[in-house]
């Protein structure tokens, strides 16, 4: 998992935004999704980009929540 500490708990899983910097000043959804501890899922640079963090940080969040309502289903 990364080394930030933020993170949020959805329907039993951990999510870790982790929006990357792209070129240009852009920046790019990111996710880690864990159970127990354990790493389950990890995405990167997720199209499209965002001139901002908080809006790439969201991104990464809402992405994340539709894959672990996939994983559930």
């Amino acid at each position: 998992m990364n080394d930030t500490d933020e993170h949020l708990e959805y329907k039993g899983y951990t999510i870790f935004p982790v929006p990357t910097a792209g070129s240009g000043g852009v920046w790019y959804a990111g996710y880690e999704i864990a159970r127990r501890g354990i790493t389950l899922r990890v995405r990167r640079n997720l199209f499209p980009g965002f001139f901002y963090f908080d809006a790439a940080r969201v991104d990464s969040i809402e992405h994340a929540k539709l894959e672990i309502d996939q994983i559930r289903s």
